[in-house]
């Protein structure tokens, strides 16, 4: 942006710095408000649950009280992690494929126990420049959602998780054969405190799951796209730009 010009430009520079300015106070302002919120609210949670502890009532109506509290304090927890900053993505790339691996590993034996399947399909060396604790957040929300949501009409659950190279980038889908959701819905499901349809909406929480991941990935340049699974079912890919690493040589010696 430039001081000096001809008087249309400078106040067409001037009017762009001044709206540039007015966004970030309008995004800082909005964490500060869901934070402020979400702090508030843990205190008289807290002292609520301990009220329900010492109280007279029956073992139904406790149960029922705290599944709700329950649900309220997701809530919380997702505005939180909704208002908190996401930061840079780090200077330093990482071999991605180790922890999706490590998360696909644990979530199968999991994911039996729940009476489904889960497969991987890891392609390795993949590199680039993202925190991993928030790729593991990401991946890991998404496989939790596919495992809760993602059954066929017939009960059965098929997990599948498959990463590996596609030109410039680094793609990882999640894919379930369960009932998927309406095209039309796809675009709505990614913003924030959207619902699905019936067959996935009955969930605890503020819908903010795929709103944070998706800003978790473009803090790295990541993308974050729903579509329809083939033949059924849903598919959530990510899409993250390869980096090179000059460690790249003394990892193939470690594997």
């Amino acid at each position: 942006p430039t001081d000096s010009g001809p008087t249309e430009i400078v106040e067409l520079f001037s009017a762009f710095n001044q709206m540039a300015r007015d966004l970030r106070a309008a995004d800082s302002d909005r964490e500060v408000m869901l934070a402020g919120i979400s702090h508030d609210l843990r205190t008289p949670l807290a002292r609520m649950r301990l009220e329900l502890e010492l109280s007279c009532l029956d073992e139904e109506a406790r149960s029922g009280i705290d599944g709700d509290m329950d649900q309220i304090e997701h809530c919380v927890a997702q505005l939180l992690e909704y208002a908190r900053p996401t930061g840079e993505a780090p200077k330093e790339a990482i071999n991605i494929s180790k922890p999706i691996q490590g998360l696909c590993f644990r979530d199968q034996f999991y994911t039996e126990s729940q009476k489904g399947t889960l497969t991987y399909n890891i392609e390795p060396l993949m590199y680039a420049r993202i925190k991993e604790i928030n790729l593991i957040r990401v991946v890991g929300n998404l496989i939790e959602n596919a495992r809760r949501y993602g059954r066929a009409e017939d009960g059965s659950l098929h997990i599948s998780v498959k990463l590996y190279s596609h030109g410039d980038n680094i793609r990882i889908d999640v894919a379930d054969q369960g009932r998927g959701v309406n095209p039309r819905e796809i675009d709505r499901l990614m913003r924030p405190f959207a619902r699905g349809n019936a067959a996935r909406s009955n969930v605890s929480g503020a819908g903010l799951g795929l709103a944070i991941s998706k800003r978790l990935l473009q803090s790295a340049g990541g993308t974050l796209c729903l579509m329809q699974n083939k033949p059924q079912g849903l598919l959530c890919r990510i899409e993250i730009p390869k980096a090179s690493n000059s460690n790249n040589l003394l990892d193939k010696t470690k594997q």
